[in-house]
């Protein structure tokens, strides 16, 4: 099914939400995240349900395996950083990358959510955050992926409303993804509406990912702050923020970009490849992570294919 400009574009604002500046930190923080799940324009409807009718918990599974077992971000960095096609990217020092929750127009999926710290000393430089997203991107078979700026909401093209839902504790997927469509009970245009959506992500300081950004939906201010505030008190564990002064619910708004890649006019990826640069040895270790990707994706259809999922993920191994 070809996706149209729409409803690539939609597919991108969405993605805002992945990205965000908490106001009162003192270093700036970059959130990017990129979906395993691959693009509909590669494996089609009926696969694509396929993948996502196994469920939010197995998918998580699938995604912890991709990310432990073959080292696919790890390796995409690598081969970025030896080409010196990136130069500041330190998983584990100044980029984590962890599986967490993502929800778009009523579906929750996981992704492969990176805090990124880009400001301070040994930090990442913006330059490099744009080749990671595009690589990763690349390699992800993905439509799109996002970069944002959280300190300026001039600095992209999408100047964009936000709301925070955070919870006492750890905050499990399937927990965002309860309280996902516990907000669709209240007001269906929160959850399912155009550009309804929500990343889970950590905050600058919480040692757990156990906050939800949700971005503002095509419903007014109003109805997204009355429709999520009221979601918030119906769950004791969570609260709303940002606040005014009379501790009234209201948004932040910050500005991003959102580089991708038409597949079907560009089935070799080159928009995304375009923005990677380097050499073309580095291009072809992406397009072999990239294949490994699609062997990953063609192993678990299989499963569900045999009805044998569960043994599928307890026994993984990644393809050679």
């Amino acid at each position: 099914m070809r996706t149209s400009c729409s409803q690539v574009t939609r597919r991108s604002i969405a993605w805002v939400v992945v990205y965000l500046l908490f106001a009162q930190t003192t270093s700036a923080i970059t959130y990017m995240s990129i979906e395993p799940v691959p693009s509909i324009d590669l494996v089609g409807a009926d696969d694509l349900a396929a993948i996502r009718g196994i469920g939010y918990a197995n998918l998580e599974r699938w995604s912890q395996r991709l990310l432990d077992d073959c080292h696919i971000v790890e390796s995409v960095v690598n081969a970025l950083t030896t080409d010196l096609a990136i130069r500041s990217v330190r998983l584990g020092i100044n980029t984590r990358v962890v599986v967490a929750a993502g929800g778009f127009e009523g579906r929750t999926n996981p992704s492969f959510v990176f805090t990124v710290t880009d400001s301070g000393a040994g930090s990442v430089s913006e330059a490099d955050v744009n080749v990671l997203g595009n690589a990763l991107g690349y390699v992800l078979n993905q439509g799109s992926t996002a970069h944002f700026s959280p300190d300026n909401f001039k600095a992209y093209a999408f100047p964009l409303d936000y709301a925070l839902v955070t919870f006492r504790g750890t905050l499990t997927g399937s927990e965002a993804q309860d309280f996902f469509e516990l907000l669709g009970t209240i007001d269906e245009a929160l959850f399912s509406g155009l550009f309804a959506g929500f990343t889970q992500i950590d905050l600058p300081g919480s040692t757990t990912n156990n906050t939800m950004l949700f971005l503002q939906p095509a419903a007014s201010k109003h109805r997204f702050i009355t429709g999520l505030a009221a979601a918030v008190a119906e769950e004791p564990r969570a609260s709303y923020s940002p606040l005014k002064n009379n501790g009234a619910p209201t948004t932040k708004r910050a500005g991003a970009a959102f580089p991708e890649n038409d597949w079907l006019a560009f089935p070799d990826g080159r928009q995304f490849l375009d923005n990677v640069g380097g050499s073309a040895q580095l291009e072809s270790e992406l397009a072999g992570l990239r294949q490994l990707h699609r062997a990953v994706v063609d192993s678990l259809l299989l499963a569900i294919e045999e009805d044998r999922v569960d043994d599928y993920l307890t026994a993984f191994t990644c393809p050679n």
